[in-house]
């Protein structure tokens, strides 16, 4: 069974190899609101924490398929902060984390001014950084979350493109603290992640 596992894996990556397509690789950098989702806990009076992002993108398009990975760093321009003792005794919230997304889905030509694409996956979070008040509780998580996107490039070169992109991701953390009005504290890395970048195809198959 192993070896007809094998087989197939092997056919399935030498098909995806020689087909027709293109394989881009390039840089990104992003921005998120309310990180960590703090504002949606009842009663939570926050203000948000906003974290900038810098990444590395890499694409496969086949025809009307696409495939996309890379790894995204994403840190805090403005650390959160729960005001009024809304959530137990937690003051501050300072969440880091690393971002592997791996989607696939379908991608569709514009003319010749570049191309629309949209699918599903997810991601893999590697989260740290704290929450802090009387108290400070480090995170320190794994985490795979599933996820929508969509971007669209437009080509600026012949070998280049801009790239501009949207994804929504959907994860919660095991409980990081306890605060007595909120007994277990998650980390909610879920929303709306928006970025912009170049992207540059190093070969074209016709």
């Amino acid at each position: 069974m192993k070896k007809l596992i094998y087989i197939i894996l092997f056919i399935f990556i030498n098909q995806v190899l020689l087909a027709s397509g293109k394989v881009s690789a390039g840089i990104t950098v992003g921005y998120q609101n309310d990180v960590g989702n703090f504002d949606e806990k009842s009663g939570a009076s926050v203000d948000y924490q906003n974290n900038l992002s810098l990444g590395g993108i890499f694409k496969f398009d086949m025809g009307f398929v696409f495939f996309r990975s890379g790894v995204e760093y994403s840190y805090p321009i403005e650390k959160g902060k729960i005001r009024d003792g809304s959530i137990g005794n937690l003051e501050y919230t300072k969440i880091i984390f690393w971002e592997v997304p791996v989607y696939g889905g379908l991608n569709l030509t514009i003319r010749d001014y570049g191309s629309l694409y949209f699918g599903g996956g997810g991601s893999y979070i590697f989260g740290y950084g704290y929450v802090e008040g009387a108290s400070k509780n480090k995170i320190d998580t794994q985490l795979f979350g599933t996820g929508f996107i969509a971007g669209i490039e437009s080509e600026i070169f012949n070998d280049m493109s801009l790239l501009v992109e949207w994804e929504y991701m959907s994860v919660r953390s095991s409980p990081v603290a306890s605060t007595g009005t909120y007994k277990d504290v998650t980390i909610d890395y879920s929303g709306n992640r928006f970025r912009i970048g170049c992207i540059y195809h190093f070969n074209r198959y016709d």
